[in-house]
């Protein structure tokens, strides 16, 4: 962890952009946790339009990543970032000024648009710091957890500023912030206009065009195939894992569930990486981490606390070891002139893997809207599937892969 944050301060803008990230992250959590209930008591709407409210931020944000990933590709990454805060800062005035459902349902997709473009366009300037090498898959997962620890003060922030004021200067507090680290980030600017070199298109140059453009697009498919298995897996943490554990035990098992999962996640982020680092298949770790998952799931299916404990403990080293893996394959399978729109691209995989999984949960529920036992029980052999089926695909890619990387192999020696 000391010498990752070492090789961090020592890259110009890194520390700043994982700084940010974490301002980002507290941010928000002051103010979306407890955003339901000021729709509700506050504003006086429906459970209804507070919950449509609430999704249309989620599908604004996820659905429209892939323009928020071209947008960061054409003004480049910086400029979208800084936007992207802009229009966030923005629409958390808007939400307090808004009276009457339309004007908050407005108000919360230009929320998620603006997430939509901040959240491709940072990692896309993390790679442009930092190029492609190895240690990028370590300052992923340093990102993750500049972004859980920011998750999980904010929401105390919140909770005090509930306590000790108007619940409206959360609002404000989080659009101040936002807007202040847009104008800060734009110091990065100069760092990231000078992109680094594109693999994918110096093969091209070799002559071998065609031949290049089809790796490119089977490995892009594969990783977002990763995407969707992970999304399927990670939205049980949001979704069926709650509703089951309060049906089977204490609804205030809920909140140490969570609170296990947050403090798990930042405790295992960096040294899972940095340990998996030594590991060149990002099939073999993804797939194994999904095979981690299906144990956790299995460890559910009891309903006792320590299956439950267990369950999410399995399921934190999974998200670690999964999600750094699928952003360091998108930098390095994509020209930096596309890579905006590629981390679009697996943020809409995720959500789409989320909404099948959501889907299957809500059909499989019981009368008590809860899923039951042998809902774990199938997302073990769901989870096991995946795998099985992306390792499988992966090595289809290998031969390809290998032939295609040795011209990218002599060109990189000759110009160092």
């Amino acid at each position: 962890m000391i010498e990752t944050l070492r090789n961090a301060r020592r890259t110009p803008g890194v520390l700043l952009l994982l700084m940010g990230n974490f301002a980002v992250a507290f941010g928000s959590n002051i103010v979306i946790p407890y955003l339901a209930v000021y729709l509700t008591k506050e504003q006086h709407l429906s459970p209804f339009v507070v919950a449509m409210a609430i999704t249309v931020k989620f599908w604004s944000q996820q659905g429209l990543s892939m323009l928020g990933g071209w947008i960061a590709d054409r003004v480049g990454p910086v400029k979208a970032m800084s936007g992207g805060l802009l229009v966030r800062a923005l629409s958390y005035l808007l939400l307090i000024a808004a009276s009457g459902p339309v004007p908050v349902v407005a108000a919360c997709a230009l929320l998620g648009f603006g997430g939509a473009i901040y959240v491709p366009a940072g990692k896309s300037a993390l790679v442009r710091l930092l190029g492609t090498g190895e240690e990028l898959r370590t300052a992923f997962a340093l990102r993750s957890t500049a972004n859980n620890v920011g998750a999980a003060v904010g929401p105390l922030a919140g909770s005090l500023l509930l306590i000790l004021a108007d619940a409206r200067i959360g609002f404000v507090i989080t659009s101040a912030t936002y807007a202040v680290l847009a104008v800060v980030l734009l110091r990065l600017r100069k760092l990231t206009d000078t992109e680094e070199p594109k693999a994918a298109d110096t093969a091209t140059a070799t002559g071998s065009e065609g031949a290049t453009a089809s790796l490119n697009r089977k490995k892009l498919g594969w990783v977002l195939a990763c995407a969707f298995a992970f999304g399927f897996c990670y939205i049980q943490l949001e979704y069926a894992l709650p509703v089951f554990t309060g049906s089977v035990q204490s609804s205030s098992l809920v909140g140490v569930l969570f609170t296990v999962n947050a403090i798990a996640v930042v405790l295992l982020q960096v040294p899972l990486n940095q340990y998996t680092s030594k590991i060149s298949s990002s099939a073999l770790v993804i797939c194994g981490a999904l095979l981690v998952m299906a144990v956790g799931f299995a460890a559910a299916s009891l309903g006792s606390v320590a299956g439950l404990i267990v369950c999410v403990l399995l399921f934190s080293a999974g998200e670690v070891l999964i999600d750094p893996r699928i952003d360091s394959e998108i930098a390095t399978t994509v020209p930096a002139h596309r890579r905006g729109m590629a981390f679009g691209f697996v943020g809409t995989a995720i959500a789409g893997g989320g909404a099948c999984a959501n889907g299957l949960a809500a059909w499989l529920a019981s009368d008590h809207g809860a899923p039951g036992r042998q809902f774990w029980l199938l997302l073990v052999a769901v989870a096991a599937g995946f795998a099985a089926v992306l390792y499988v695909a992966s090595l289809a890619l290998k031969p390809a892969r290998v032939a295609a990387e040795q011209p990218e192999l002599v060109g990189s020696s000759t110009g160092s």
